[in-house]
């Protein structure tokens, strides 16, 4: 046997046992839930991520009075779910149209990452620099929105 055989031979009984004990104790984790936790259906678009929306002019332009009801009720804490969903199609929305009127190669290249997969859409979006618009509003965003963006920009395409 040669060293590199014994080494991958070493290196597969390690992950066995990780996957092994990592399954066990997921099982008991599962053993020990009494009640199943509720699951709100809510989008996720907290009131820090609604007030930094509303805050920032190059978003807050691009918003419809409904979505901007949705977003202040979101920022309030007295929103429904009716206005929380909202709130969160409108974000994307905003975002969407800050991406068309930023144009040129930063609508484009969205749109080609948007093409490939999520991780990639993400990353562009991520790597845009610190001081860009769009980069500014889509970390304000939240994740929810986030998708909603790259999901509608898919079905674009």
């Amino acid at each position: 046997m040669t060293r590199t055989t014994l080494r991958l031979a070493a290196v597969s009984a390690v992950a066995v046992l990780a996957v092994g004990a990592g399954a066990s104790l997921a099982q008991a984790s599962e053993a020990t839930t009494s009640a199943p936790a509720a699951v709100s259906s809510a989008p996720a678009l907290t009131a820090a991520q609604a007030r930094a929306l509303l805050a920032d002019p190059a978003v807050s332009a691009g918003l419809n009075a409904r979505d901007t009801t949705s977003l202040r009720a979101v920022a309030d804490g007295t929103a429904t779910e009716v206005q929380a969903r909202g709130a969160v199609g409108g974000a994307a929305k905003a975002l969407f149209n800050l991406l068309k009127k930023h144009g040129g190669k930063v609508y484009s290249g969205a749109v080609k990452a948007a093409k490939s997969n999520w991780g990639k859409f993400r990353s562009y979006m991520d790597g845009l620099p610190w001081y860009h618009p769009v980069r500014i509003a889509w970390v304000a965003a939240g994740a929810e929105a986030q998708y909603q963006l790259y999901t509608y920009i898919r079905g674009l395409v």
